[in-house]
C-alpha cells in the first residue's frame, strides 16, 4: 500500500474543490435526475383525496401499574389508534364491506395517518383512484377505528379510550401531483450522487494542483504554478494556435528568476558531463552556472526543459528517480507535478527520492494548469476529469498547513458543527429519511478516513450493511404470510444507517471541535427533536428535555477541566431528575457522579499492563449492581417521593422485579424469539399468531394492562420491542444482534480505555450509562442519539496518542504531511 493511501485524506476544501473542478458531471447527474423526477410525476396517475378527523379522548392511564405510563399518553394512546387505522384487523373489515378486492397493506399504501398531539386529533387521508372511492374509503376507516377503539385499554368499568369524529369524510379533491417536487428531488439527488462521487474520486486519487497540496507533502517552496499550452480550436485546423502561449511564457519567465535564486552559481571548475542536458554549458576556470534537475512526478519534463534554456541554471530533464545519479553533478533538484494526474503519492515518493539522492530539493513546480481562454472542448474535458484549472488553482496565496498546529478554517468549522446537529437529530423527514444520514452521505469522503484510522468504525459499518440486508430478505421471506409496511421498513434502514454513519460524522468532528462545542452542538440537534415533539406531552422534563439538557450541560462542563463543577451540575441534573418523576435519568446521574469520583482515587493513572487493565470493567458491574439495589431501597422507602414509591411497590409486588416491572417488554422479546429465531424482517408487521405469542410472553408478569399494551404498541402494525437491541434483532436478525453487541463493547472498551488513564470527562461518564440503558431498555427511535453521541467520543484511534494526558474524548491526533517519519 502507498504512503498515499495510508496517509490519505480529505479536507472540506478539497471536497469543494473536487466536485467545483467536476462541475460538468455534477450538471449533467442534476440534468438527468430532472429529468427522471420529472418523468416520474409526469407518469403518476390521477388521484383524489379524503379526509375525517377523529378527535381521541385520551384518558388511558388508570394507574402507575400501567406498562403506558413508563411511556407517555402521547407514545401509547395517540399512536395507538393511528396504528389501529392502518392495522389489517381494521382495512381487512374495510375493504370486505366496500368490495375493493385488494389487501389491507396495498390499502395501507393509500392512506395517511397524520397526529395532531396538542389537540389529541387523528386526520386519516385516504387516497384513491376516483373521487367516490376515497370519500367510501375515508368515510369507512373513520368508522372502523371508531368502533375497535372501546377495545383498547378497557378496564373495569368500560373502555378508558374513546375516539369521536369531529368532521366527517370531506369532499374529495383532486390531489397534488407531485411533478416540481419530484423534479427538484430529483436534480437535488443527482447533483449530491455526481458531488459525492467526485469526494470518493478525490479520496481514492488525491491529485496535486496547488500550493496547499504541495505543503501536505514537503516544505519545499512552490517555484511556479504553469498553465499548460493547449490549442485554441476554431473552424480551421490551420486558425489553431496555442492559446495559453503568452501567459504560459510570462509563468516560465517567473519560473527562471526563481530558479536562480533557489540555486546560486557555485564558483568552483568542474569537468564537462557527457550526460544529456537541453542547454550547452560553457564552464569557466573559475565559475558556473548550477545546473538543476527536473524530476517528473509521473510526468515528462522534458518540453519543460526546453521552455527553460537561457542564461542561468543549466536543466536537465530526469523522468524517473533512477536518473538521478547518472545526470552527473547538480546543484538542486526541482519536483515538477502535473495538475492533471500526478497524486499526491506521487509527488510524496519523488521528493522522497530528491532527499535520498543528496542533493538539495530546491522546489516544486505544478504544471499542466488549464487556463482561462482554453478552447471549448478542452474545457469541458478537464471539467469533467477535474483537471487543476488556473481560476481556481492558479491564484497566490499563502499554502495550507498541516500537522500539529493545523486549524480549521471557519467553514470547516461551521459545517462540521451543522453536521453534528443534524446528526443529534433523530426525527425523521419525508420518505423514511432522517437528517443524520443525510449529513452522514453528504461528509462521506471526509470522515471515511479517520474511520480507517479509529479501532471499532470499520466492523460497525460492515455489520450496518450485512443488517440491512439480512433485514431485506427476512422481509421477502415473510412477505409471503405477513403484512408489510414499506415507510416502517424506510425508518428504520435510515435509522440503523445514521447511526454508524453518524459514529463517523463524529469521529470527523473530533479532529475539528472542541470536546465541549462537539457536545454543545449535538445537544441542540437532540433538544430541537425534542422541541417539535413536545405538544401533547404530559412531562415535558423526562421526555424532551432532561436528556438534550443533561448532555448539554455536562458538555459545558467539560471546559473547567475540574472534578468539583462537573459534580455541581449533576447533582442540579438529578434534582431536576427524581423531582419530576425521570427515574432512569436520576440513576444516570448517580452513577456518572460516582464514576467522576473514582477517577480521584489515589494513585499514577497510566496504563496498566496485563489483567490491571480492564481492572474498571468489574468495576462498571458492582457499581451498576449496587446502584441497582441502592436506588431500590430509596425509592421503596419514598426517599424519592411519594409517586415512585407508590409505583416501584407496586411494579415489584407484580413482577418481583423493578427492572422486569418496569420494563416488561424483554417478556415478548425472549417469547417471540423463540418462535422466530431469525427475526421478522424490515417493515414486516406481526400477524394475529405473533401478538398472541406476545400477550402470552407478557403474561408472566402480572401486569393487568400488559397484553393490550403489546397488541396496541409493542406489536401494532409493526415491531417496536423497547429496547435497540430487540429492535435490532427483529429488523435485521443474528447481524443486529452482532451491530448491539459491538456498540455495547465498543463503548464499555472505550471508556475502560479512558478511565484507566482517568482522562473521562462527566459528559462520558454519563453517557455510558445512557448508552447501555438505551441499548438494552429503551426505543430505537429516542434512544440512538445517546448510543451514537457515546460512540463517537469513546472509539479509540488505532495508534494512540504518544501522550497519555491528553483530555480523553479530544480530538484524534492530527493528520501528518505525506512525506513525515512515521
Amino acid at each position: 500500500m502507498t504512503a498515499g493511501h495510508e496517509e490519505g485524506y480529505v479536507e472540506l476544501r478539497d471536497y469543494a474543490r473536487a466536485v467545483a473542478g467536476r462541475w460538468v458531471g455534477v450538471v449533467a447527474a442534476a440534468a438527468a435526475g430532472l429529468l427522471v423526477g420529472s418523468t416520474v410525476g409526469l407518469l403518476t396517475p390521477d388521484a383524489f383525496e379524503s379526509r375525517v378527523s377523529l378527535y381521541v379522548d385520551a384518558a388511558v392511564v388508570a394507574g402507575p401499574q400501567d406498562p403506558s405510563s413508563a411511556a407517555a399518553v402521547r407514545t401509547t394512546v395517540l399512536p395507538s389508534v393511528a396504528a389501529l387505522a392502518t392495522s389489517s384487523t381494521v382495512l381487512t373489515r374495510v375493504g370486505a364491506g366496500l368490495g375493493l378486492g385488494e389487501s389491507p397493506s396495498e390499502l395501507a399504501d393509500g392512506l395517511e395517518v397524520v397526529v395532531e398531539e396538542d389537540v389529541s386529533v387523528l386526520r386519516v387521508t385516504a387516497t384513491r383512484p376516483t373521487p367516490a372511492e376515497a370519500s367510501a374509503v375515508a368515510r369507512a376507516v373513520g368508522a372502523e377505528v371508531v368502533r375497535r377503539a372501546a377495545t383498547l385499554f378497557a378496564g373495569s368499568d368500560g373502555p378508558q379510550l374513546r375516539v369521536t369524529p369531529v368532521r366527517d369524510a370531506t369532499p374529495p379533491v383532486a390531489a397534488d401531483r407531485p411533478t416540481v417536487l419530484l423534479a427538484a428531488l430529483g436534480a437535488l439527488a443527482g447533483a449530491g450522487a455526481a458531488g459525492l462521487a467526485a469526494g470518493l474520486a478525490e479520496l481514492a486519487r488525491p491529485r496535486v494542483r496547488g500550493r496547499a497540496d504541495v505543503a501536505r507533502v514537503t516544505g519545499a517552496p512552490v517555484l511556479g504554478l504553469l498553465p499548460a499550452a493547449v490549442p485554441r480550436h476554431g473552424r480551421r485546423s490551420s486558425a489553431r494556435r496555442p492559446a495559453s502561449l503568452p501567459q504560459r511564457a510570462e509563468e516560465v519567465a517567473r519560473l527562471r528568476l526563481a530558479l536562480r535564486s533557489a540555486v546560486p552559481a557555485r564558483a568552483t571548475a568542474t569537468a564537462p558531463t557527457t550526460a544529456p542536458v537541453t542547454a550547452p554549458v560553457t564552464p569557466s576556470a573559475t565559475d558556473r552556472a548550477p545546473r538543476v534537475a527536473l524530476l517528473g512526478a509521473a510526468t515528462t519534463t522534458t518540453e519543460l526543459a526546453a521552455e527553460l534554456v537561457t542564461t542561468g541554471p543549466a536543466v536537465v530533464a530526469v523522468d524517473s528517480p533512477d536518473q538521478l545519479l547518472a545526470a552527473g553533478p547538480l546543484d538542486g533538484v526541482v519536483v515538477v507535478a502535473d495538475g492533471r494526474r500526478t497524486t499526491l503519492a506521487e509527488l510524496a515518493a519523488s521528493t522522497s527520492a530528491a532527499d535520498a539522492s543528496g542533493v538539495p530539493l530546491a522546489g516544486v513546480v505544478v504544471d499542466g494548469l488549464l487556463p482561462p481562454r482554453a478552447g471549448l472542448r478542452t474545457a469541458l474535458r478537464a471539467a469533467a476529469r477535474g483537471h487543476a484549472t488556473w481560476r481556481l488553482d492558479g491564484r497566490p496565496g499563502a499554502a495550507a498547513t498541516v500537522g500539529a498546529g493545523h486549524r480549521a478554517s471557519g467553514a470547516t468549522t461551521g459545517v462540521a458543527v451543522l453536521a453534528v446537529a443534524m446528526t443529534g437529530f433523530t426525527r425523521p423527514l419525508p420518505m423514511g429519511l432522517v437528517t443524520g444520514l443525510v449529513a452522514a452521505v453528504a461528509l462521506l469522503p471526509l470522515w471515511l478516513p479517520v474511520v480507517r484510522r479509529t479501532r471499532g468504525p470499520v466492523p460497525l459499518l460492515a455489520l450496518a450493511a450485512v443488517g440491512v440486508l439480512s433485514g431485506a430478505l427476512l422481509a421477502w421471506a415473510h412477505s409471503a404470510d405477513h403484512g408489510f409496511v414499506l415507510n416502517g421498513a424506510s425508518v428504520r434502514t435510515s435509522t440503523v444507517l445514521a447511526a454508524v454513519g453518524g459514529v463517523g460524522v463524529l469521529l470527523w468532528a473530533r479532529t475539528v471541535l472542541p470536546v465541549p462545542v462537539l457536545g454543545v452542538a449535538f445537544g441542540l440537534g437532540m433538544l430541537a427533536t425534542g422541541l417539535l415533539g413536545a405538544p401533547g406531552t404530559d412531562n415535558l422534563w423526562k421526555f424532551q428535555l432532561s436528556a438534550p439538557l443533561m448532555v448539554i450541560a455536562l458538555a459545558l462542563a467539560v471546559r473547567r477541566g475540574r472534578p468539583l463543577p462537573t459534580l455541581a451540575v449533576l447533582g442540579v441534573l438529578a434534582l431536576l431528575n427524581v423531582t419530576n418523576d425521570a427515574r432512569s435519568a436520576f440513576g444516570f446521574c448517580v452513577v456518572a457522579g460516582a464514576l467522576v469520583l473514582w477517577q480521584q482515587r489515589p494513585g499514577r493513572p497510566g496504563p496498566a499492563p496485563g489483567p490491571r487493565r480492564w481492572l474498571v470493567l468489574p468495576v462498571l458491574a458492582a457499581l451498576a449492581a449496587a446502584g441497582y439495589w441502592v436506588l431500590t431501597r430509596l425509592m421503596l422507602a419514598g426517599a424519592l417521593g411519594a409517586e415512585i414509591q407508590e409505583r416501584t411497590a407496586v411494579q415489584i409486588a407484580q413482577t418481583g422485579s423493578l427492572i422486569l416491572g418496569g420494563r416488561p417488554e424483554w417478556a415478548t422479546t425472549w417469547a417471540l424469539a423463540q418462535t422466530h429465531p431469525l427475526g421478522f424482517g424490515l417493515g414486516i408487521v406481526p400477524d394475529s399468531r405473533d401478538v398472541l405469542v406476545g400477550k402470552a410472553g407478557i403474561a408472566v408478569t402480572n401486569i393487568p394492562t400488559a397484553e393490550s399494551y403489546v397488541q396496541n404498541y409493542l406489536l401494532q402494525g409493526g415491531v417496536e420491542l423497547h429496547s435497540i437491541l430487540a429492535d435490532l434483532w427483529a429488523d435485521l436478525g443474528p447481524a443486529g444482534v452482532l451491530l448491539g453487541l459491538l456498540m455495547g463493547a465498543l463503548v464499555v472498551t472505550g471508556f475502560a480505555e479512558q478511565a484507566r488513564r482517568r482522562t473521562a470527562s462527566g459528559l462520558v461518564c454519563l453517557l455510558l450509562p445512557m448508552a447501555l440503558w438505551g441499548l438494552l431498555f429503551g426505543p430505537i427511535a429516542s434512544n440512538t442519539d445517546t448510543l451514537v453521541l457515546a460512540l463517537g467520543l469513546l472509539l479509540l484511534p488505532r495508534r494512540p496518542a504518544e501522550d497519555d494526558d491528553s483530555p480523553g474524548a479530544g480530538p484524534l491526533p492530527a493528520r501528518r504531511p505525506l512525506g513525515a517519519a512515521a
